[in-house]
């Protein structure tokens, strides 16, 4: 690393007003572990902070917060530092990193659970299963809590129980100030009404309290795998049947280039190119009315393999896309939230998805998954959350990955031009947590729009006028 003399003052400046009196560990480019310290889950991120400052606390955010305030520091806040376009860190800045506050307490009396905010969704797992409990949240054990929360955050349990947003209870946060807020419907209701969607703008949270709900530890799964030739009428079925469905289904579809070893896919169908439509019953495990649910859309078309199951949810569920979306590989996201799931849409998805992506030495993965909501996520008011356009029953989230740097510019052009197809079948809106770097142009729209945009403009300049929190999807402070 090779900082300038202004920015090699400013670290130091802040480092010497952390000595002393932060718990934690102070990290520079000197430092044993820094190269650790600074890597990211997106491979395509290589950023190099000039300090990482490792909090154990909230006094620790407390003192980083101050320290980068006073000194003009460029601030970046790593929670589990999952965020595709890497603005957990930014070069020759501070990193404020959460990763030590992975503290999960839970309230079994009021079903609450009080969640640090370093923790990643499979410590939020492991502490309510063991009270047949859960927190909606999304789909991979290793996601840091934060971000998913704070852009909204959806899930298997979704369509049952909302957003993962629209469950938190109360927010600890710390503001540009260094104040520690308690944040909730009666304290502090614009910033709670900003934190839901918001991003991570307005302040470090460093306290999540959602709501839980009596759930599993099995629920009811069920799984069904399609060739190329039969993947089109089940995929049609799936856009017909959907909507009648009731709340306790969540039924989603993910177009596999190379289908992974899932525990349900025997080993000769391993590495095929493979539609999967998977659903559950967000009910009790053993309600005949959900079993015979699950059964019949599993037997939707012509599956060349179907299964239905009780599994573990927190510790089996929740874990089994982990290995596919591990550190190390290089990541690259579009989103589109869909009118509809026509012939036509499926159509566009299909040829996509029998493109080679990549080479056999640079293997794709993460295809094409159609996220089906609607439910109870579109039972919040629009104008309750800053999360916006949740009107969409249909998400497509091409969230894909490779391990060559050489593929990178193929497919992500493959991607665009497939996102880009859907064109005459999109709704508003974009989710903002899977906004790319060549979608900064959205940034807005991510936040509902002029009229959303500009009343969390006029949050941000309450709670953070010098814009301190800028290293994000950023909303500028406004007196409009």
């Amino acid at each position: 690393m090779d900082l300038t003399e202004p920015q090699r003052a400013v670290r130091d400046a802040v480092l010497a007003e952390l000595e002393g009196s932060f718990g934690g560990e102070l990290i520079t480019e000197d430092s044993t572990g820094y190269d650790q310290a600074r890597t990211l889950w997106n491979a395509v991120i290589d950023k190099r902070p000039a300090l990482i400052a490792r909090c154990t606390n909230t006094e620790d955010v407390v003192a980083v917060v101050n320290a980068a305030r006073v000194h003009d520091a460029l601030l970046s806040v790593r929670g589990g530092g999952h965020g595709v376009v890497g603005k957990a860190l930014a070069d020759d800045g501070v990193t404020l990193d959460l990763g030590l506050m992975n503290g999960v307490t839970v309230d079994t009396e009021r079903k609450l659970v009080h969640v640090q905010g370093g923790c990643r969704l499979g410590d939020v797992d492991a502490a309510t299963s063991e009270h047949g409990l859960a927190v909606p949240a999304g789909i991979v054990a290793d996601t840091g809590v934060g971000g998913l929360t704070l852009g909204g955050g959806a899930g298997w349990l979704s369509r049952k129980y909302g957003l993962t947003s629209d469950n938190v209870v109360s927010f600890e946060a710390v503001t540009a100030s260094g104040d520690v807020l308690e944040v909730s419907a009666t304290e502090h209701p614009d910033l709670i009404w900003a934190l839901h969607g918001g991003g991570g703008n307005f302040g470090v949270v460093t306290r999540f309290t959602f709501r839980a709900y009596a759930f599993g530890p099995d629920v009811r799964f069920g799984a069904a795998l399609y060739t190329a030739d039969t993947a089109a009428v089940a995929l049609r079925a799936y856009a017909d049947i959907y909507p009648t469905l009731p709340y306790e289904v969540g039924w989603h579809v993910t177009m596999k280039q190379s289908m992974p070893p899932l525990p349900f896919v025997p080993d000769e169908l391993v590495g095929k190119r493979l539609v999967m439509i998977f659903c559950l019953w967000a009910a009790d495990v053993d309600d005949a009315e959900g079993t015979e649910t699950i059964k019949r859309l599993v037997g939707t078309g012509d599956p060349v393999v179907n299964t239905v199951a009780a599994i573990p949810f927190g510790l089996g569920l929740q874990r089994f896309l982990d290995a596919e979306y591990s550190d190390g590989l290089r990541n690259y996201t579009n989103e589109a939230h869909l009118t509809e799931l026509s012939d036509d849409v499926i159509e566009a998805l299909l040829d996509f998805w029998e493109v080679e992506l990549a080479g056999p030495e640079s293997s794709i993965g993460g295809e094409p998954t159609i996220y089906g909501l609607g439910g109870a996520v579109q039972d919040v008011p629009e104008a309750a959350t800053a999360f916006s356009h949740s009107e969409s029953v249909w998400w497509v989230n091409y969230a894909c990955h490779w391990k060559d740097a050489r593929d990178d510019e193929r497919n992500m052009a493959a991607i665009r031009s497939s996102c880009r197809d859907l064109t005459p079948w999109l709704g508003a809106g974009i989710y903002v947590n899977m906004l790319n770097v060549d979608e900064l142009d959205r940034v807005v729209e991510a936040y509902g729009g002029p009229e959303t945009y500009a009343r969390l403009g006029v949050v941000k300049a309450k709670y953070d006028p010098g814009n301190l929190f800028r290293v994000n999807h950023n909303i500028v402070p406004s007196t409009a």
